[in-house]
């Protein structure tokens, strides 16, 4: 997961998400139902958007099949030269050690599929 998104780099994805992937991201805007490809299109958007990422971890917690973690974020906008900042937790369902099913929760609206 670190090679992926603290780089922005979408190379790897499938060594981590399966292909039929199942993403919940409920916000002020509604509920997204989010699959492989966004996961994909987010690492690449994000790519062309940030530069600088800094991850926070701030909690870490895993079971068997599943796991969680909440963290920092914060990055470079490109374009403006503005620092972007916010704070998330997702959890992770597990099949076969890759994910097969996770939610977001974050502080700032965003819309996952931009």
């Amino acid at each position: 997961m670190d090679q992926i998104w603290r780089r922005l780099d979408s190379t790897d994805v499938a060594d981590f998400y399966h292909r039929d992937v199942v993403g919940h991201h409920d916000s002020p805007r509604g509920s997204d139902q989010l699959g492989y490809d966004d996961i994909v299109h987010r690492l690449d958007f994000d790519r062309q958007t940030f530069t600088d990422p800094v991850y926070e971890i701030a909690d870490l917690i895993s079971g068997d099949d599943r796991f969680a973690i909440r963290f920092y974020y914060s990055a470079t906008l490109i374009s403006t030269g503005d620092r972007y900042g916010s704070e998330a937790a997702y959890f992770y369902h597990l099949r076969g050690g890759k994910i097969a099913e996770f939610w977001l929760l974050a502080n700032v609206d965003f819309d996952y599929k931009e």
